[in-house]
Order: structure tokens, then sequence, then C-alpha cells
């Protein structure tokens, strides 16, 4: 069979789970594994989304409701959770439910950019981002997060927006680096864009902050750009696999993005939905999660001070931390960052991922989603420590 797409998939593999599938293997021969990969919490989902998923799953009427766009009282509760959050007032009509954001972006991209297009992503970014371009054909450009100082370069956003981009993502707090966008820097993307262009506002740990509450696009009244904002239930409400996502778009992209999910999707399964209607009565869930991610970013902050040829990046946000890790392959001519997290995987049987996925091919990430992560975090340190040149 010969393929006729024009994709790399070698290439385009997500190393997470490569490396994520290595750890799966170790664990049927050692017992002491700790996985730092996945974005999916340790802790259990809260009894009350659990009621809730029970008591649909048992209820005909409620387990066979059909939506294309995703049930009508949640797409109402969404609407009433960013008037709580943000006091702002959206209309139900204008939230569309999926299985999770990945589907959201795929069809996104469809709809407002096509293979002469350009799209403009933050460095680092998520994967995902970069390959829902590669399906449709359109040229990827890139503005950057500082690694030193955690903020935008508005400077390189400026120089590559051009006459041909079509879309600007952008992602607060950030995967992988946990960097959090300002006011300021929301305005000034903005400006940059002016309205030429539609901004995508990945959200999806905005109730995961650590130092300061999370800003919205859409809190931004008088900016003059079309905005799109994407968010989920699988990160802070810890729904990972029960794959609840939306997005808040404007009017005119409301009928074309169901009409899609009429013939690619049909609906997101009724019962996890009536879970995430459900998750947010239980906000203190979250705030729990966030407090708790945030003592394992101080404890790495803490940790890694001591290490000379790794530099901790500290995280603002999300559930991930990064490691700066050239200085040490510099010192041990280690020829990739895939082949560093196999070295510490086989040392130490701890799995963290390539920075590679995210554009930072001199990184590791990790995340604090493992009950044993401070012990990660001590075998991560010693492993630096006694391979120093």
């Amino acid at each position: 069979m010969q393929l006729r797409s024009p994709l790399q998939f070698d290439n385009d593999r997500f190393l997470m789970f490569v490396i994520d599938e290595m750890a799966y293997e170790y664990e049927k021969t050692y017992d002491d594994v700790i996985r730092m990969t996945l974005g999916k919490s340790e802790l259990p989902v809260c009894d009350g989304i659990l009621a809730a998923m029970d008591e649909a799953l048992h209820r005909f009427d409620k387990s066979t409701l059909v939506f294309p766009a995703g049930l009508p009282e949640l797409r109402e509760r969404i609407a009433q959770e960013y008037q709580r959050r943000y006091g702002l007032s959206i209309a139900p009509k204008n939230v569309v439910i999926s299985v999770g954001t990945s589907t959201v972006f795929r069809n996104l991209y469809y709809l407002l950019a096509n293979a002469e297009d350009e799209i403009l992503l933050p460095r680092p970014y998520y994967p995902l981002y970069q390959f829902c371009a590669s399906l449709i054909g359109a040229t990827v450009k890139y503005y950057d997060i500082d690694l030193e100082t955690m903020r935008l370069d508005v400077e390189s956003l400026r120089a590559n927006f051009s006459d041909r981009t079509r879309l600007v993502v952008i992602n607060s707090p950030g995967n992988p680096l946990g960097n959090m966008l300002t006011r300021d820097e929301l305005y000034a993307i903005d400006e940059v864009v002016n309205g030429r262009a539609t901004i995508i506002s990945d959200e999806i740990y905005s109730n995961v902050c650590f130092d300061a509450p999370h800003v919205s696009l859409l809190e931004l009244t008088d900016r003059k750009s079309p905005v799109i904002i994407t968010n989920s239930f699988s990160k802070g409400f810890r729904m990972y696999s029960r794959r609840v996502g939306y997005c808040v778009v404007p009017d005119e992209l409301v009928t074309p993005l169901t009409v899609i999910q009429h013939h690619t999707l049909l609906t997101t399964d009724p019962i996890p939905q009536f879970g995430a209607i459900a998750a947010l009565d239980h906000p203190a869930e979250v705030d729990y999660l966030a407090g708790l991610y945030k003592d394992r970013r101080d404890y790495t902050v803490a940790q890694f001070a001591g290490v000379p040829s790794v530099r901790a990046i500290p995280a603002e946000g999300s559930f991930y931390f990064t490691l700066d890790c050239a200085a040490f392959m510099q010192q041990h001519a280690i020829p990739d960052c895939l082949a560093l997290a196999e070295m510490i995987m086989e040392q130490t049987h701890v799995a963290t991922v390539p920075g590679s996925d995210f554009g930072l091919p001199l990184t590791l990430r990790l995340s604090y989603s493992s009950k044993r992560y401070n012990e990660g975090i001590d075998r991560l340190v010693a492993f630096f420590n006694s391979n120093q040149s």
C-alpha cells in the first residue's frame, strides 16, 4: 500500500510517547520506574465527577444523547464559568464541545488556512500546533519566548508576521515552559496582528497557575483581532482520558465547526460531558492540584540550584518543568535530547520527555504528574552530578 500523504511520519513521532512506551517496557522488569512524561494527573477524578458520570451511564435518556456541538447544558455551564472567572458575557451558542482540543485545532486550521498560508506559532510550541499545519500544507513560522526571562519576544513576532499569516497561536500557561503571558504582552500580540489574522489562544492550563492569576485573551475588550479560545477538562479537572474539550468562537465559526462534527465526530460521549458539568462545581479540586504542582515546581528549583551543568527554568504554571541541558550535552557529546532521555531512563529508570518535541532540542520536559515526583527529581540530580566532567 502506498501512502499518498507527503508527511514524513517517522520524523513526526511524538517522542513523549516513545519514552513513555519505553517506561512501560521497563516496568515489566523493574518496580522503581518513575514516569515524568504525560500531562496526566496522578490524582483520581474527584468523586463528584465520577458520581455524575455514573448516574448518566445508568440513565438511558442521558447516556444516548447526541448533540454534535455538545450538550446544551454543558455549553451553558461553560458560558457561566467565563462570567464567574472573568466577568465575560459569552453566549452558550458560541461554545463548541469536542473530544479534547486536538480535534478542535485540526478543524480550525482546516477552516481558516490552506496551503498558500502561514501559521505563526510560539517557540517552544506544543507539537499539535505544528502537525495540524502540516496536515493542510500551510507554512509554519515562529515567534520566540525568551528562555532567560520567560517573556514574549515581541520583535520576533513582528518580524515573522506577514501578509500571508492567517493564524497566530498563543499558549498561556505554556507547554512546555509553563510561561504566562501578561496583559501587556497580550495587548502587544493584538497590536502586531491588528485584525489581519485570527488569534487562537490555547488556555488549557488556565486553572493551573502558581504565582499570579491567569489573564484570558477574551478579557481584552478593546482588542482589534478576532479571537478563538480553546480549553479542556483534561488538566485541572483531571479528566485526561475522558476527552471533553471546547472552543469559544465568533458567530461565523459556530455553524462550520458544528457541520464538520456532524460528519467526522457525530457526538462527544455524553457521559463524560455530564462529568464536565459536575466538574465546574468543584473548583477546590483544581486549587488543590495547582498548589501541589507549585510545591513540586519549588522543589525542582531548589534541588537543581546546585547542579552546575543544568539550568532549571522556573515555570509559572501548567503541568511541566523544563531543564536546559545544553552545557551537559556539550560536555558529554550527547547528540540529541532523545539520546539523553534514553540514557537517563537506562541509568535512573526515570522517564523524561525530549525537548525536541517542542522546538527545544537541548532540553528535557518533566511532568509534575507522578506520585513519586520528588524522588524522580532526586534521581535526576544525582545523575547529572555523578556525570560531571
